[in-house]
C-alpha cells in the first residue's frame, strides 16, 4: 500500500487539512506495473474504489466540497487541472500547464 499526502492552507478555520492518495498493490496495479503501464494506474485506483483506493484529485475534490479549501489551491495542486478550472471564479485561459 502507498499513500501520498498533500497538505493544504483550511479555507474555513486556521490549520491545514491534508488530502490522501491511497494505492493498494493488488494483481491489477502490480501486472500494470510489472508492464510498464504506469499511465493506467489511475483508471485502475478509480476501478478499485471499493478496496479503499483514491486518487489525488478525488481527495482534492471532496475537501473542496466540503470548503475546507479554496478552489484555487484545489486548482494549484490538482493533477487534471481541466477538472477543477471551471470551478475557479476567473478559470485560465489555457489548460496547457
Amino acid at each position: 500500500m502507498i499513500i501520498a499526502q498533500n497538505l493544504f492552507k483550511r479555507a474555513d478555520v486556521k490549520g491545514r487539512c491534508a488530502a490522501l492518495e491511497i494505492l493498494v498493490c493488488n494483481n491489477a496495479i502490480g501486472n500494470l506495473i510489472r508492464d510498464g503501464k504506469i499511465f493506467q494506474i489511475p483508471s485502475a485506483m478509480q476501478t478499485g474504489k471499493k478496496l479503499g483506493m483514491q486518487t489525488l484529485d478525488d481527495a482534492i475534490l471532496e475537501l473542496l466540497t466540503k470548503k475546507w479549501i479554496s478552489p484555487e489551491e484545489a486548482f494549484e495542486r490538482a493533477v487534471d487541472k481541466s477538472r477543477f478550472a471551471a470551478l475557479l471564479k476567473t478559470p485560465p485561459d489555457d489548460l496547457a500547464f
